[in-house]
């Protein structure tokens, strides 16, 4: 089973190497593949067997066409595909636990997952973070953009909330995504939670004129992690039992 995982951004370059090092070192790297969607104009670079990367300037739309754009632009072959956020962690068994539960279904995510703040304060919570999530690719690809017109993100979220079809499991404190707030750089999230059309474009554009972490030449370069791992055990050490954190521990060869 192959999993393709998107990934949009704008003039972030610094949150792309991270976020493109944790693709990389997924324990289930063999079974993925990225998609490094690109909206500024100045262009990025990556050469990698399992990683591309497409540098195109959009009209003017919500994130819901931005998600349309890059589901088009997936890999037809993958069986799942997954949203990966630019500017979270996720730690290297995220796609593994991806593939183990999702099953049948046509969602997952693990129920809780991690928020740190400034990279080092942590706490654990049930959430509805969409970067964490799964889906089937025929399933994600099919879904009408023109549902919950208000919902700041790709309608697919609500339409299986509503159907009742997302599944999740209880990880506790081996849970693998890493939502990070309080980094120095803007969330759309951060935006209001609902609008018309109009205003979710606003957003964007305000997002993307806040979004300025530019290279002249684009070419990527997979950032060291091992800083944001030390910081992740230190500040999960506490909210863990002790096997756990040591089998995290030994996961990140630290």
């Amino acid at each position: 089973m192959k999993v393709d995982c998107l990934m949009g951004t704008y003039g972030r370059y610094s949150l792309v190497c991270e976020a493109l090092a944790c693709f990389l070192r997924q324990s289930a790297l063999s079974q993925a593949t990225l998609l490094i969607y690109n909206q500024h104009r100045l262009p990025l670079g990556f050469e990698h067997p399992r990683v591309r990367v497409v540098n195109e300037v959009p009209p003017a739309g919500s994130l819901r066409y931005i998600r349309h754009r890059m589901h088009e632009l997936a890999d037809p072959g993958a069986d799942f595909i997954h949203w990966w956020d630019d500017d979270d962690l996720y730690l290297p068994w995220h796609l593994e636990d991806c593939l183990e539960h999702i099953g049948r279904g046509v969602a997952w995510k693990p129920a809780s997952s991690w928020i740190s703040k400034n990279n080092v304060t942590f706490s654990r919570h049930e959430n509805n973070f969409e970067g964490s999530w799964i889906f089937q690719a025929d399933y994600l690809k099919s879904a009408p953009l023109d549902t919950h017109p208000t919902y700041t993100d790709h309608p697919v979220v609500q339409q299986t909330y509503d159907a009742g079809l997302l599944a999740t499991t209880e990880l506790g404190g081996r849970t693998s995504y890493i939502y990070r707030w309080a980094i120095g750089t803007e969330h759309v999230s951060g935006y209001a939670a609902s609008g018309s059309e109009e205003t979710q474009q606003s957003n964007i554009e305000s997002w993307r004129r806040k979004s300025t972490d530019v290279r002249p030449d684009g070419m990527l370069v997979p950032a060291d992690l091992s800083l944001r791992w030390r910081q992740y055990l230190d500040g999960t050490r506490a909210l863990v039992s002790r096997d756990d954190w040591e089998l995290n521990r030994k996961r990140l060869e630290l």
